[in-house]
């Protein structure tokens, strides 16, 4: 059975994702650090454009000053490391491109198996919630899921699990203007039987509270955790 599968067990959980781009090496290691005092449950490792170089120096920074486990969130084959445990086995399910569906996991298989980083086979699925697309929406050429297509959406995870992936990731983008919707959440929460991970455009505690109730099992926080560590604490008692 998955890792993450046998987490979610022991209730909801939050994770930190941190930009290896947006932080440098001491800093990203002393949010982790900050991150696990404060309750999370592991980090999340990851940005758009980051490679190999800045991802290796930030996730060895993370693994001296974190005990949490931490999961690579790649959007490239050049997203790797031997330093993490973990590493988001993803196909970017309503990507146009055949780069983000095989293309690039094709590239980063052989490493994988050379470094043996366990994978955590997922269905990523971004959803549009904000008015001018998101730097994951544009790099990852997304067929796009607005907010009141819940039909689509799901039809999406639906077409993950049955591929045998271990979660579904909702997924809103970095710096989105409005979460995912509660309802779309609550919709593939209940038509699916594997974990429901939800992140982009959470910003404080009642947004989190909201993401939790409506079904999500963990949720992801990174922007926030970037800018302010106040909040970030309240997040994550929130999801507690």
């Amino acid at each position: 059975m998955s890792d993450i599968i046998e987490w979610v067990k022991r209730g909801k959980l939050h994770f930190t994702l941190i930009d290896p781009d947006k932080q440098l090496p001491e800093a990203a290691g002393e949010l982790a650090r900050k991150s696990e005092e404060f309750g999370s449950d592991a980090i999340m490792i990851g940005g758009s454009t980051a490679g190999h170089g800045v991802t290796d120096a930030v996730t060895a920074a993370i693994k001296q000053k974190s005990k949490l486990p931490t999961i690579l969130f790649p959007s490239t084959a050049a997203g790797l490391t031997k330093h993490a445990d973990y590493i988001f086995w993803m196909m970017l399910m309503n990507s146009t491109d055949r780069r983000f569906l095989v293309g690039e996991q094709m590239k980063a298989a052989p490493y994988i198996k050379k470094l043996g980083i366990k994978t955590i086979p997922m269905g990523y699925i971004v959803v549009s919630t904000s008015k001018n697309p998101t730097t994951v929406e544009k790099v990852g050429k997304v067929d796009k899921i607005l907010p009141e297509e819940t039909d689509k959406a799901l039809a999406y995870a639906l077409t993950a699990q049955y591929y045998g992936m271990d979660c579904i990731y909702l997924e809103a983008g970095s710096g989105a203007e409005k979460p995912v919707p509660d309802e779309m959440i609550s919709a593939v929460k209940k038509s699916i039987n594997i974990p429901l991970i939800v992140g982009g455009g959470v910003r404080d505690s009642v947004a989190a509270k909201k993401v939790i109730s409506a079904g999500a099992d963990i949720l992801v926080t990174g922007t926030i955790a970037e800018r302010d560590l106040q909040k970030l604490k309240e997040i994550i008692s929130s999801v507690k």
